[in-house]
């Protein structure tokens, strides 16, 4: 059994083989036609990043996974993370590995994205500045 038809590089090549077989199209319009219709990916499509040195998340060095993990986030929330110096505005705490940084407008509006209206929080400090907002409106 050829194992290679069930693959993408497979599929690929026999796409290229059928393309080159129509007499409208020669060997450089059929590798045209094939990467048309299997488009290169991204290899680093997850961001991974190598940690330094003998690091580890247990060695106490919380600054140094602080902004090794803000490396994930690109934009507006690298810079607000950065302005905050990796710490959530609301608790104080330092980011971690796995936790979700969201950003957070301070006047409510979601179309107003200056530098001093928003704020890098936790998820769940987010959600919690969201509902303790609706309770101060509803009171």
């Amino acid at each position: 059994c050829d194992m290679s038809k069930h693959n993408l590089w497979g599929m690929a090549y026999r796409t290229f083989v059928v393309f080159n077989k129509e007499k409208k199209n020669d060997c450089d319009s059929s590798k045209a036609l094939v990467k048309k219709a299997f488009p290169t990916v991204q290899w680093q499509v997850n961001k991974n990043i190598m940690v330094a040195g003998e690091n580890t998340p247990f060695n106490g060095d919380f600054i140094y996974w602080a902004k090794r993990e803000s490396k994930l986030y690109d934009g507006m929330t690298a810079k607000v993370l950065k302005k905050q110096d990796y710490t959530c505005e609301a608790c104080g705490l330092r980011f971690m590995p796995g936790n979700k940084v969201e950003l957070h407008h301070k006047d409510g509006n979601h179309s107003n994205w200056k530098p001093g209206n928003l704020e890098a929080l936790h998820s769940q400090c987010h959600h919690y500045e969201h509902m303790s907002r609706v309770r101060t409106q509803t009171n």
